[in-house]
């Protein structure tokens, strides 16, 4: 054997965007730059600082900057208020977007009149406002009303685009196992969007300090009262041009410090490099200390059975839900752990329906770890456990103590699912759903926690549903099952009823077995029938002749037969024979092969000397 080396820590690939695109930035760069470097050449630099140590100009920048520094803040707490509630809000939620964006499209004037019309001295609120002794036109907060009617859409879209781009299963996840609305607000979203919260601070703050004409319209431009730098430029453009340059030079000074410092808190996250986390070998699972420490609150007690859509899951045991793609199997487990409305869930003989998701003890995991993008894994746990030493404690038993300071957003797909898991069990759920739960587990890892959960259904104190393709989840983990096809629960029973009985072509398969409606004949012959009242599972002592094979009738030798085609070659031993997949009226067929196996498409018939056949009703 060679010898050992170790990757080097890797950093991202960047790749070139197509040269058309640079082409087009290049342009859109030189277009926004090309008239500041013009206005540069305009400004008189010996000038400025007696410009901008001007009185006027000093009030002026004074006014522009707290009336920035108020709307801003005002537009950041309503703002995030409101793309939050915007969040919630479902279909009507693109009704309230086009209003909060249509201060966007407004001319200023238009903004200043519509303001004018409802709060100042003769609008709609003018008698409340006398009453309370506020007002509002020509009067400083006029100032800061009009920049908050122009700069709420700025909060709102960053926020509101941070939001849209936030895994739903993130969310989902966390009411699974148990945090409360408030807690999954501040410890996980608000954590999410700060960036775009301050993004949008920012963007609302810059476009506060240059707000003009709705500001004019409303507040007017008294000098030291509502005049603000953009007005008094605009004031200045006509009397004294060098001076207007001059205090455009200072607003664009500001307007950069602003954004400079907005960007100052975000600046630690930009300079770290996410990297992915070299697996390092993980530790032996310790069964007992993990099934002591996600032991269900109500220990030594079964759970009661769940009942949704004619799904029956018994308490305390370990049930599969199989059935194709698209069959329902993970809107079941939806409607059951209530991401979804629907059908009736009754635990026990409650009805659990309208019961909020974080109150059911139901934790769903799915093929998306669902983990939280901020943060380390440990506190990840610590969301659940609200006890750091149970958390190192839980990730120790489960053999993921390595990963305790990798923050989540490092992890590979296998450890983001295994960390999953362990928060699932860290709430001490009595009811689990493990939608393809090993799907990106490796072998080693898939095979320990299949062993863990099932010692943890042997114990009979949890109640576990499987969502999986995999016979192997079924066999190792469930007593029972429940089968779904388009939508409807086809089947429910133990696991050896519904397999030695397939309900459908999916179960066959997944079973190993056929799934082929016929009727017979008294010569042997098997002919497919979608009315057939005979279900054939299993053939054995196969033998496959080519169509028109000489010494070979209906009559000569004992045992089945039926004419197919082959479809593929499935697998293959040259010494021992093959399995082949066989098209018998277009009823998929598989039947083991001694010898060679037929090309594919042949026609041949089979005739097969052993055969289980089960009635139907």
């Amino acid at each position: 054997m060679g010898s050992t080396q170790s990757i080097s820590q890797p950093t991202p690939a960047r790749h070139r965007a197509p040269g058309l695109f640079g082409v087009i930035g290049a342009l859109a760069v030189a277009y926004l730059v090309v008239p500041l470097l013009a206005l540069a050449t305009r400004v008189p630099w010996g000038r400025l600082a007696d410009i901008a140590t001007q009185p006027a100009t000093r009030d002026m920048v004074a006014l522009s900057v707290a009336a920035a520094a108020q709307s801003a803040a005002l537009a950041t707490v309503l703002g995030v208020g409101l793309a939050l509630w915007l969040h919630h809000l479902g279909r009507a939620a693109q009704c309230v977007r086009l209003f909060v964006y249509l201060p966007l499209a407004l001319p200023p004037v238009v903004g200043g009149l519509a303001l004018s019309a409802a709060w100042g001295r003769r609008g709609w609120l003018a008698p409340l406002l006398e009453t309370l002794g506020v007002h509002f036109a020509f009067a400083f907060p006029g100032v800061v009303l009009a920049h908050l009617f122009v700069i709420i859409p700025f909060v709102v879209v960053a926020v509101d685009s941070a939001l849209r781009q936030l895994d739903p299963e993130i969310i989902h996840s966390a009411r699974g196992v148990g945090l409360r609305p408030w807690t999954i607000s501040t410890r996980i979203i608000a954590p999410a969007i700060t960036p775009a919260i301050f993004t949008g601070a920012a963007l609302a703050f810059a476009r506060s300090l240059g707000e003009f004409g709705t500001t004019l319209t409303f507040a007017g431009s008294l000098p030291g009262v509502t005049r603000t730098l953009p007005s008094g430029i605009y004031l200045e453009r006509d009397t004294d041009p060098d001076t207007a340059y001059g205090l455009a030079a200072v607003l664009i000074a500001t307007a950069l410090v602003a954004l400079l410092v907005a960007a100052l808190p975000l600046l630690p996250r930009a300079l770290r490099t996410q990297r992915p986390v070299a697996k390092a070998p993980a530790g032996q699972m310790d069964y007992a200390a993990l099934l002591r420490l996600s032991s269900p609150q109500l220990a030594g007690t079964a759970p009661p059975s769940l009942h949704c859509a004619g799904a029956v899951f018994p308490g305390g045991r370990a049930t599969a839900i199989v059935g194709p793609n698209g069959s329902g199997k993970t809107t079941l487990g939806g409607i059951v752990s209530g991401r979804l409305h629907g059908d009736a869930v009754l635990r026990g003989s409650t009805d659990i329906s309208a019961t909020p998701a974080h109150l059911r003890g139901i934790a769903m995991l799915t093929q998306r770890p669902g983990l939280p993008t901020t943060g380390t894994v440990e506190r990840a746990l610590n969301m659940v456990t609200s006890n750091r030493q149970r958390s190192q404690q839980l990730l120790a038993a489960a053999g993921l103590a390595h990963l305790s300071g990798v923050r989540t957003s490092q992890l590979s797909g296998g450890q983001a699912a295994q960390v999953a898991l362990v928060r699932a069990l860290a709430a001490r759920p009595r009811f689990v759903i493990l939608d393809e739960p090993f799907a990106a587990l490796d072998v080693e890892s898939a095979a320990a926690w299949r062993e863990f959960f099932r010692q943890d259904a042997a114990r009979a104190q949890r109640s576990i549903i499987v969502v999986s393709h995999d016979v192997i989840d079924v066999a190792s983990l469930c007593t029972h099952a429940v089968v779904l096809d388009a939508g409807q629960v086809i089947a429910t029973g133990t696991v050896s009823q519904v397999f030695s009985r397939p309900p459908n072509r999916f179960v066959s398969a997944l079973a190993g077995l056929n799934y082929l409606r016929v009727r017979t004949t008294s010569s042997g012959r098997l002919h497919p029938d979608p009315n057939g009242t005979r279900m054939v599972c299993q053939l054995a002592d196969t033998e496959l002749l080519t169509d028109g094979a000489p010494g070979t009738t209906d009559a000569e030798e004992p045992g089945w037969w039926i004419e197919a085609k082959v479809r593929a070659i499935e697998t293959t031993d040259f010494l021992t024979g093959a399995r082949v997949l066989l098209d018998a009226a277009g009823y998929p067929l598989h039947a083991p092969v001694t010898g060679q196996a037929p090309p594919v498409g042949a026609q041949v018939r089979v005739r097969f000397h052993t055969a289980t056949f089960y009635e139907l009703p």
